[in-house]
């Protein structure tokens, strides 16, 4: 039986740089897609690809010219288990608030879920029972980078102006992972060789309002004001699936302590 050893794809993601970071999985060996052609991929016992195509949030795509085929078909009946980070946006269509792995999707109404959806189910036709399929909630850490991550625009914003300027319905609710237990759960599910498909999500609904003051109390000082309110569903992914496999737990409690020490952070 092949010893776990990872390789993940995408140096320059900030997901992939923390998970990297967080991983308690000994053998990583984390590269950008240029370097792919000089690796021997039988080598490793999983393949993560987090680099980033940003064409997925434009238009539908080409399949074949994706990463994600051209991987999938090298590894094709090799004893190598391929992990694609989705999106929960995937469940766009689903009226209900809470999302299970199991919904039948049909007819996305988001670019980006309905060609992450695409990639799923082909990847799904090529690798079989070795594919295991990431639908990834609300990742919360520290990065007052430009990027337009939930996240980085909040801490940035109290950054730069001592405010957070926010432009969504603040008493919405949403489904947040802190990303050292995103990475908890991610080192269980591959050290457990676990495939199919996963909400990777705390299952936890918590107020928008609730995480920005616990930011604020952590910071000292600031106050949250607003541009135009932008539709904005609430959402929260069902992790039952997850926690039965892995043994997976975590509470709100922990969720908002964590944004307090995120705003500690960013005072320091």
């Amino acid at each position: 039986m092949k010893k776990i050893s990872v390789l993940i794809i995408g140096k320059k993601s900030l997901l992939a740089k923390n998970y990297f970071k967080h991983s308690k999985i000994k053998k990583i060996t984390i590269v950008d897609r240029s370097s792919l052609k000089n690796l021997n991929l039988e080598n490793f016992s999983h393949i993560l690809n987090f680099s980033f195509d940003p064409n997925l949030k434009k238009r539908p795509i080409n399949f074949k010219r994706q990463l994600d085929y051209k991987i999938s078909k090298k590894i094709r009946y090799k004893n190598i288990i391929y992990i694609l980070p989705s999106t929960r946006l995937v469940y766009s269509n689903r009226k209900k608030k809470n999302f299970k792995e199991r919904q039948k999707l049909s007819k996305i109404n988001n670019i980006y879920g309905n060609n992450k959806r695409k990639i799923e189910m082909k990847l799904n036709k090529t690798l079989e029972k070795n594919l295991l399929v990431l639908r990834i909630s609300t990742v919360l850490l520290f990065d007052t980078s430009s990027r337009n991550l939930f996240i980085s625009r909040i801490l940035r914003s109290l950054k730069k102006s001592k405010r957070i300027v926010f432009d969504i319905d603040i008493n919405k609710t949403k489904d947040f992972i802190p990303v050292n237990k995103f990475s908890e759960a991610l080192d269980k599910l591959i050290l457990r060789k676990k495939t199919g498909i996963f909400n990777l999500s705390s299952g936890i609904p918590i107020k928008i309002i609730s995480l920005l003051k616990s930011i604020l109390n952590g910071f000292g000082s600031g106050n949250i004001s607003y541009t135009a309110i932008k539709k904005n569903n609430s959402y929260c992914l069902d992790n039952k699936k997850l926690s039965k496999n892995i043994k997976f737990s975590i509470s709100k409690k922990y969720i908002l302590n964590y944004c307090k020490n995120l705003g500690k952070k960013l005072n320091a």
